[in-house]
């Protein structure tokens, strides 16, 4: 019988039916010491980064509506060029912490712009196997185009800026840790973490997101996918969640109402949008091209990717990539460490 890395035998065909009635049964009883002491970092790490945007971008309606402008447009070219859902966030993050900094001039109307394509750059560099080259990231319609030298000196600003803190803590590195206390089938283990993943990327352009931690955020979108799923005890769940990531119980139910009523704006919005454009032109649908996903619980099976035309060669050599990365780990019957980046 073959085991995965942390020693767990691979289910046998007779288990199959136990976990069809429980997809979510917990195995706290393998939380090995290592992945407390991980999650005591993460709480830790994510205290310690500045908070200082909440007021700012919040307050400041010419911030609110340019911020607005430029995720909508990084999403539209995470989009097209299959990036995936750690890059946006981290996006949004260079994006966020640049803005509300003293180097940013709002009185500059291409600065916004200018720092998008930048602060995406970096992300994705930081983040995928393949990049565009800097004027080719620049394939979704924007007011103004940057020439490759102007974009590398103003990756240069972001990063001194940001004091080249480029690793924070986001509700993904609590997905990833949350699934490795999980025992199920490993087509459900990223099924889950994908629809996480997508919930995040539908409301990321929501400001008020910014008032939250990352463990707040993860949490409360966790219990959003674990309701829509079937024959789970999303009470039971929640408490888990509660206690593992150590949140409070108002502001993750806080956050959860403000993931609800956007996800149901969404879900209204872009239902009427499908009907009528082939081609994904709104962040909305290029996140629905993108995960080519139904919010039904009865659409659990991985569904295939859709994406706008044409398709970047490199795309496709990046979904190739990923998907030899999954391969070896098949056979583990437990979450691993980490999701495919």
């Amino acid at each position: 019988m073959c085991r995965g890395w942390f020693g767990l035998k691979e289910p046998e065909i007779e288990d199959f039916n136990e976990i069809q009635q429980k997809p979510f049964a917990f195995l706290f009883e393998h939380d090995l010491f290592w992945e407390d002491d991980e999650l005591a970092t993460l709480l830790s790490k994510e205290k310690k980064q500045a908070r200082l945007t909440d007021d700012v971008i919040i307050s400041d309606g010419s911030l609110r509506m340019v911020r607005n402008e430029a995720i909508k447009w990084m999403l539209k070219v995470i989009g097209y060029y299959g990036f995936n859902a750690m890059t946006a966030l981290l996006a949004v993050n260079y994006y966020d912490r640049f803005v509300t900094s003293r180097c940013f001039q709002k009185d500059k109307p291409w600065m916004s712009q200018l720092a998008a394509v930048a602060c995406l750059s970096i992300a994705a560099k930081v983040e995928e196997t393949q990049v565009p080259l800097l004027l080719d990231l620049q394939v979704e319609e924007s007011k103004y185009l940057f020439e490759a030298k102007t974009i590398q000196r103003m990756e240069l600003l972001v990063l001194s800026t940001l004091q080249w803190k480029m690793n924070p803590v986001t509700p993904v590195s609590f997905f990833d840790h949350i699934a490795r206390r999980f025992e199920l089938i490993t087509n459900l283990h990223w099924e889950f973490l994908r629809r996480c993943e997508r919930v995040i990327l539908s409301i990321i352009t929501d400001c008020r997101l910014v008032h939250y931690l990352p463990s707040v955020i993860a949490a409360a979108t966790m219990i959003y996918v674990i309701r829509e799923m079937e024959n789970c005890d999303a009470v039971e769940y929640q408490n888990q969640f509660m206690s593992v990531l150590r949140t409070s119980k108002e502001k993750v139910d806080d956050c959860h109402k403000l993931i609800v009523e956007a996800m149901d704006d969404l879900s209204r919005n872009s239902c009427h949008k499908r009907k009528h454009e082939s081609v994904p032109s709104s962040p909305s649908g290029v996140i629905d091209a993108y995960f080519s996903s139904d919010n039904s619980v009865d659409s659990w099976a991985v569904a295939s990717s859709v994406s706008s035309s044409p398709e970047p060669l490199f795309k496709r050599s990046r979904a190739q990539d990923q998907h030899m990365r999954l391969a070896p780990l098949s056979s583990v019957s437990v979450g691993l460490a980490n999701r495919p980046h």
